[in-house]
């Protein structure tokens, strides 16, 4: 089974600006997610979507994968949450299970990933 963690992270905010790398507990945001991610024992692939090369490299720093850049049309304000997935699930036709992580939800922790997991067993 192939399933992957992706995580959304665009540049641009209309709230805070560049919030994905901002630094929160002395890491960027982004950070925690991918941390989470790739402690739990269901998820084979972590996957950064995003548009901006400075927070691909930053996940890239942080052992998640940026196969693919997303189009800058798929991370405007308002281009809706789903484009991300329904964009990485073109690119990467291969999987077959997939969570999303927002960036924004740093204090779930990889237990709380594997529970949705487990749930299904």
């Amino acid at each position: 089974m192939k399933s992957i963690a992706l995580i959304p992270a665009r540049g641009g905010s209309k709230g805070i600006y560049r919030k994905n790398i901002k630094l929160f507990n002395s890491k960027p945001l982004i950070y925690w997610s991918i941390q989470a991610a790739l402690n739990s024992d269901y998820i084979d692939r972590v996957i950064v979507s995003t548009e901006d090369e400075e927070i691909a490299e930053i996940a890239e720093s942080f052992s998640a994968e940026v196969p693919f850049l997303r189009p800058k049309e798929l991370a405007k304000d308002e281009s809706p949450g789903i484009d991300p997935v329904i964009h990485a699930l073109e690119m990467l036709p291969e999987v077959e299970d997939l969570i999303l992580l927002q960036p924004t939800s740093p204090l779930r922790k990889t237990k709380h990933i594997d529970e949705i997991f487990q749930f299904r067993e």
